[in-house]
């Protein structure tokens, strides 16, 4: 069961602060419901049973964990992207995973496979603008919450440390 004040992620709505816990008399009598406050959506409240099995919820990852992530991005090996044709589905796949490391190496497939065709002189596929925007997102504010600082920061030591990867594989 996770704590009044932690934050934790919730499925596709991302990171969410556990705000409070309602008794199951207020709801349907049977079941404790967590109420949720989505920090992409703000104003916004979810209410979730404690015992749901049908969304994915963990706690957000540690400082030390974020650190360690960060640090070593260059190491890590870039995503396979499927064929055209089952892309998209295989994105969702990754997003569904919940998994900093594989959000990170999809990011890091999605940023080469970018600028090869930017050298080609064409643009970045919607699909992979798209997914790549989603995961992008959900990974800057799981690690701007962890280390304690803006997502912008976070945006620009992610970018920093991709090209630092590019270099040391070129």
């Amino acid at each position: 069961m996770f704590h009044k004040g932690e934050y934790i992620i919730y499925g596709s709505n991302g990171v969410c602060e556990v705000r409070d816990y309602v008794n199951p008399d207020e709801m349907d009598g049977k079941r404790m419901y967590y109420v949720l406050m989505p920090l992409s959506s703000k104003g916004s409240t979810i209410y979730s049973p404690v015992d749901n099995k049908k969304v994915f919820m963990r706690k957000i990852i540690s400082r030390e964990e974020a650190n360690s992530l960060l640090a070593h991005i260059p190491e890590y090996e870039d995503m396979e992207i499927k064929e055209v044709r089952s892309q998209e589905q295989h994105y969702k796949e990754l997003l569904h995973s919940y998994s900093c490391t594989d959000c990170l190496r999809f990011l890091k497939a999605i940023y080469k496979r970018k600028k090869k065709r930017e050298a080609a002189g064409r643009r970045m596929t919607a699909v992979d603008e798209k997914y790549f925007l989603i995961a992008r997102d959900s990974l800057l504010n799981e690690l701007a919450l962890a280390l304690d600082m803006e997502t912008g920061e976070v945006d620009k030591i992610l970018a920093e440390r991709m090209k630092e990867a590019e270099k040391q594989e070129a």
